[in-house]
């Protein structure tokens, strides 16, 4: 079965799912954005056939409409979008609640998506929060959409603040700790990019054992751990630095602020 599917927005998160999107036999795709030269743009490097929209309005007719703009414009769009009347809704505007679109578009046909920026690459992870007027077929669409850019995760919408924390924000503490264990490689004679190429692989090293064995992180950890070994001694380090409690703290700071943000909303 042959899907409508329109992205208003064809920014690095719209045009993340546009690019992957396209390559869906099952999905004829449309994209609207006020700059035509960022539809062309995507257009001509995704690897599947995009259609560019004239007209926000052209969007009427689809299954789904994918609202990818920034929050602080989607207000002085929502009587547009209200208008296109599509089968349902997913937005990818953040910190802008189900109930806040629910209100504003007419309708309680509607889901949010909280992608990472890795969607840039197919490897995002997305927490999704669903309506309860959304279908089994609207839901499957909508996993299918996700899944075109990595991974996801349906939550209840008050826990989008921790996934904020642990994966919307949390990919940058990723980095943040990729660039350090590698300057330590400096410090130790590795020159900076291979040291780096070293630390992304091993941090893939560490996730794929995780999925494959399905072993809490702790006792891979202790595994490594042998008695008086080097591990345990790095491991004290990170203790004696404050490591742990840095890292719950800076996931609970973002959950804050990402309350805070969509209480401003």
């Amino acid at each position: 079965m042959n899907y409508k599917v329109s992205i208003i927005g064809c920014g690095n998160m719209g045009g993340a799912f546009a690019t992957s999107l396209s390559k869906n036999s099952n999905i004829e795709l449309y994209v609207y954005d006020t700059n035509e030269e960022a539809i062309a743009t995507v257009a001509k490097n995704a690897p599947g056939k995009i259609h560019g929209l004239k007209s926000l309005d052209c969007a009427k007719g689809s299954d789904v409409v994918i609202i990818a703009v920034k929050p602080q414009i989607l207000p002085s769009l929502y009587e547009e979008l209200a208008s296109l009347k599509p089968n349902f809704f997913i937005s990818i505007a953040a910190g802008v609640t189900l109930s806040t679109l629910k209100e504003n578009l007419k309708t309680d046909k509607v889901a949010r998506f909280m992608p990472n920026i890795a969607a840039k690459v197919g490897h995002a992870v997305t927490a999704i929060a669903f309506e309860d007027a959304l279908d089994d077929k609207m839901r499957l669409l909508s996993f299918d959409i996700a899944h075109s850019v990595g991974t996801c995760f349906v939550l209840d919408e008050s826990l989008f603040g921790a996934f904020i924390g642990i994966s919307g924000s949390g990919i940058a503490y990723m980095f943040e700790f990729m660039h350090q264990l590698a300057m330590g490689g400096v410090l130790e004679g590795i020159a900076y990019p291979k040291a780096l190429s070293i630390v992304a692989d091993t941090m893939l090293s560490a996730a794929y054992l995780q999925k494959e064995t399905g072993k809490c992180a702790s006792e891979l950890e202790t595994m490594v751990c042998s008695a008086k070994g080097t591990t345990i001694e790095g491991v004290k380090a990170l203790s004696d630095g404050g490591f742990s409690s840095c890292i719950i703290n800076a996931v609970h700071s973002s959950a804050k602020k990402s309350e805070e943000l969509e209480k401003k909303a």
